[in-house]
């Protein structure tokens, strides 16, 4: 048996080895982590969800793992001690949330456990490399309800402020807030939690997020990509409540809170999808322009 016969059988050990620890992770993940599979399902189920798009991630993730393979057969696997240390520490997080019945602990530990394998592992190396895609798992794992009811509350009475605004000084409508409702003459417009904009928020972070990384620029410019992708999904929404605040002025609450209403909160995403996709080329082509 020569040298080049002897690379390819201890290549094709050393894939076999990997997948053997893959299909050990992802047995460990399935079986460890099933408490929270069902409060991620009643999560992302429930009526006017926030986190709606949690089905999706996980195909992301795996995606975004895909398109490394050839990068992870360049990698020098060097495994580390310390990685055990972060798997534990994300273990403990886990069990402790299981024992106190605080899913988010459990949350939090599950991209710890996954990155505290790859480093006890693979090393570093592998560690960076996964990065990104574990920490993007963060945008499927929902924030505690006393949070999301506490921001969904003050971006509702911002969001309320500023449409009362505009209506009452840029079209002269006899707006009155009060809390998150606006009162105008004949009637009145309810800025409910769904219309808070903190789903187009959390939607449009894990946008910018995919964005930035893809973007062929500088960190400052990902950073700034990323950064964006907040007062564009504010903005979005603000605009989408001062539109139904004039549709309901003008034709009623009926026709505002119908279909319209709706097809408003579709357009709001495809508003911010393309503002993002400019500001990514605009970005891109100052970067080619160097």
């Amino acid at each position: 048996m020569n040298c080049k016969q002897l690379s390819v059988k201890n290549q094709k050990n050393k894939n076999f080895f990997l997948f053997l620890k893959i299909s050990f992770l992802v047995f460990l993940l399935l079986v460890l982590f099933s408490p929270i599979y069902h409060p991620l399902f009643l999560r992302f189920t429930l009526p006017d969800s926030y986190y709606s798009h949690g089905f999706l991630v996980p195909f992301v993730f795996a995606y975004l793992i895909l398109r490394k393979r050839d990068e992870f057969k360049k990698i020098k696997y060097s495994p580390c001690l310390g990685g055990l240390f972060v798997l534990g520490g994300g273990i403990l997080l886990h069990f402790l949330g299981v024992a106190l019945k605080v899913n988010f602990f459990s949350y939090l530990a599950l991209p710890i456990v996954i990155l505290g394998t790859a480093l006890y592992w693979g090393g570093k190396e592998l560690t960076k490399e996964l990065l990104f895609p574990t920490i993007f798992l963060l945008f499927m794992l929902p924030l505690p309800q006393v949070v999301i009811i506490g921001l969904a509350f003050k971006l509702k009475v911002f969001v309320a402020q500023i449409a009362t605004f505009v209506g009452s000084n840029f079209f002269h409508i006899e707006a009155v807030r009060e809390g998150s409702t606006i009162y105008y003459p004949g009637g009145y417009l309810v800025v409910g939690d769904p219309c808070s904009g903190l789903r187009s928020l959390i939607t449009f972070l894990a946008l910018g997020s995919l964005f930035s990384y893809f973007l062929p620029a500088t960190k400052i410019k990902k950073i700034t990509i990323f950064l964006f992708s907040i007062p564009i999904a504010l903005l979005s929404n603000i605009f989408r409540i001062i539109f139904l605040l004039l549709v309901s002025y003008v034709y009623g609450e009926k026709v505002a809170l119908g279909l319209l209403h709706q097809f408003s909160g579709f357009m709001v995403f495809v508003l911010g999808f393309f503002c993002l996709m400019m500001i990514s080329n605009r970005l891109k082509e100052k970067r080619l322009a160097v």
